[in-house]
């Protein structure tokens, strides 16, 4: 369940705090502090007392026999963001948990308290899950608040946002062969079908007579996980201009016939989906949420096999662009699948804005490591709607514009394109990421804005906040944030 905000009255948290459950208090950095709150750190035992890089905690019991243990959570720096917070927080959390060894636990958020310090609570409790985010090994996480209304009010669809925020987490980290390309469009249509959503599916007969020949040739070798499309749309009348979303869904990625080795993260390629998985919970969290605009997202998926009808190194494919590729390296299979997708739904649908959302590259955890998510081609709107967004919840992006030597590395003298793209020499090295969102760039006709995930989803640091293996939820909650509360930005004039 996902865990609720209680309002109590100020100062009398000791009388909602079970004799088994572990009391944290925090707030934010620039909060005041109430009076018996102060007197909690005064009567606290120093032997529990820690610190954390510039987080202290001072523990003791709010009952004389030893029950009801309590620790006050105090920033002692200023002025970071709130991922490093969070990042901190995670760290100290972890030592608390494991000195008190409680599986009930309330978090106090003090007056002043926002999204970024419930963001901290929700990591408590998402360390805390299984892998697939079922359940926790808490038997109970409660959130009390003095001014549970202004918390909520910060944060006004905090249970629907959390919701979908794990089912993203949950369908990166599901079995491949759980999750296929049929599987992903049983979800979606379920969903459109209880919601009054437009649903369009294609399967290999239907992407041969569109000439989506980019995803048939990647998805060649699968049956169990075969080349799909699938289009959902939300409110969208002839004429309108919807936003549209567009994820990447290989469901499993060995690389084809340029096999990944095992240091090119083979044993985490399940997570090759995570632009699918986080479109489609974007989506559904929009529509579910009462966003008015009209709204589409586009989904092309398969998994990328190793076998005798795995496309060959060295092809030369028509895109249904009527731009011909050739397949230089065939684990560069992302940005194939898709092309066709953009230029499908942007000729279909004219859409005002178009969101890319793809593990596109591993050279993205080289250049921006496990933290932050590079977003190419945003304008100066979606930029500070992002950044501001980010600052709430604690997540973090860079930003890249157009630059014409990134755009030249896509080309090749056989073809059109190259799917290896790649800038002269040794330079290539610093500008994977860059090079391939260029290439995505080559089959948008309107305008597009691309978010690199490989990094941020997964959890490759190890120490990832609110994460421990695999998923990380990001960067769903500042992109629903943004979107939700700031639309404008996005959709420019309209």
């Amino acid at each position: 369940m996902i865990p609720e905000i209680k309002e109590i009255p100020s100062g009398s948290v000791a009388d909602h705090v079970a004799p088994d459950e572990l009391l944290i208090i925090l707030g934010a950095p620039s909060g005041e502090r109430s009076p018996w709150v102060r007197e909690l750190v005064e009567k606290s035992a120093p032997s529990l007392a820690r610190t954390t890089h510039y987080l202290r905690s001072d523990s003791g019991f709010l009952s004389h026999d030893g029950l009801r243990p309590y620790t006050v959570l105090s920033w002692q720096k200023s002025g970071v963001s709130a991922l490093e917070r969070r990042w901190v927080a995670h760290k100290m959390v972890t030592a608390l948990t494991t000195q008190f060894n409680l599986k009930k636990i309330a978090v106090y958020l003090e007056a002043g308290s926002g999204p970024a310090e419930l963001a901290v609570v929700e990591d408590l409790w998402t360390r805390k899950m299984t892998p697939r985010y079922e359940r926790s090994e808490l038997e109970s996480l409660r959130i009390l608040s003095s001014d549970a209304e202004t918390l909520k009010s910060a944060d006004p669809y905090h249970d629907l946002r959390l919701r979908h925020q794990l089912g993203f987490r949950r369908w990166v980290n599901e079995n491949p062969d759980e999750l296929t390309s049929v599987v992903i469009g049983e979800r979606l249509e379920a969903f459109c079908r209880r919601h009054g959503c437009e649903f369009n599916s294609f399967g290999r007969e239907g992407l041969t007579k569109l000439g989506m020949n980019l995803l048939l040739a990647v998805g060649q070798a699968s049956d169990l996980s075969p080349s799909r499309f699938y289009l959902a749309t939300h409110r969208v009348m002839p004429g309108s201009r919807p936003l549209l979303l567009v994820g990447k869904g290989i469901t499993f990625d060995t690389g084809g016939i340029n096999l990944k080795p095992h240091e090119g993260h083979v044993n985490c390629m399940k997570n090759d989906m995570g632009g699918a998985g986080l479109m489609v919970n974007l989506f559904m969290a929009l529509v579910e949420s009462g966003y008015d605009g009209p709204l589409a997202v586009a989904i092309p998926c398969c998994e990328n096999l190793i076998g005798e009808r795995s496309v060959k190194p060295g092809a030369i494919i028509r895109s249904f662009s009527g731009k011909d590729v050739i397949i230089e390296h065939t684990d560069a299979e992302g940005r194939l699948i898709l092309a066709d997708a953009i230029s499908y739904s942007q000729r279909e649908l004219n859409p005002v804005q178009t969101l890319v959302a793809a593990t596109l590259t591993t050279a993205s955890l080289r250049q921006f490591t496990n933290f932050f998510t590079p977003v190419h081609f945003a304008p100066l709107s979606c930029q500070d709607s992002l950044q501001r967004a980010g600052r709430d919840v604690g997540e973090e992006f860079t930003f890249w514009g157009e630059f014409l030597p990134f755009l030249q590395g896509n080309s090749h003298i056989a073809a059109d394109l190259t799917n290896m793209g790649r800038m002269p020499k040794d330079a290539h090295i610093g500008g994977g990421s860059n090079v391939a969102a260029h290439f995505l760039k080559e089959f948008a006709t309107l305008p597009m804005i691309h978010f690199d995930i490989f990094a941020s989803t997964w959890n490759w640091s190890g120490d990832y906040p609110g994460a421990t293996y695999g998923a990380t939820g990001a960067p769903f909650n500042a992109m629903f944030r943004s979107l939700r509360q700031d639309s404008g930005a996005w959709l420019g004039s309209l």
